[in-house]
């Protein structure tokens, strides 16, 4: 497994990786915008930033020891944020977790990623998108022991699939 390598492919290069094949390759877009609900759009790449924007983001969660709801905030960010537009002039966006085979979640992290995705909903600093989806592309054995809170996307991509189309993801 590429894990084991001491010189494992970061999570950083490999961001890099899936924003330049948004940018560049017009059968990666349709590839993968064909594992989402976005696949009968007839839509194209519009934008992307691959260096982790973020912000603080409020989230309700519930007080274990009182039950209760309360809002946190927390500062969290988007691996790679891609905004499509569609034939119609309709932007919607992809907010993309990438994580390696050993990496793991922070606390709230996958809640957190819907809720910023709402928050930057229309915002014109990201292309004013209306509509948008999560998504997380890990390779499998990471999906599968971090089930719980990997269902909490939209999406799950495999590394294993986008090494067909982007050899830098194989995982050997």
């Amino acid at each position: 497994m590429r894990d084991n390598n001491p010189k494992e492919i970061s999570e950083k290069i490999l961001d890099q990786a899936i924003d330049e094949a948004f940018k560049k390759s017009n059968e990666f877009v349709e590839w993968f915008l064909s594992k989402t609900n976005f696949k009968r759009e007839r839509a194209s790449y519009f934008w992307s930033r691959s260096d982790n924007p973020w912000g603080k983001v409020p989230l309700n969660i519930k007080n274990p020891k009182t039950g209760k709801t309360e809002q946190i905030k927390r500062d969290s960010e988007t691996d790679v944020l891609v905004v499509f537009e569609s034939s119609t002039k309709k932007k919607f966006a992809l907010h993309i977790e990438n994580k390696l085979s050993k990496g793991h979640f922070t606390q709230y992290q996958p809640e957190l990623y819907s809720e910023r995705a709402k928050l930057w909903l229309g915002d014109k600093k990201y292309c004013e998108y209306t509509d948008y989806e999560t998504v997380l592309i890990a390779p499998i054995n990471f999906y599968k022991r971090n089930f719980e809170d990997a269902k909490k996307f939209d999406r799950f991509v495999s590394h294993e699939e986008i090494s067909i189309l982007l050899p830098i993801f194989k995982v050997e």
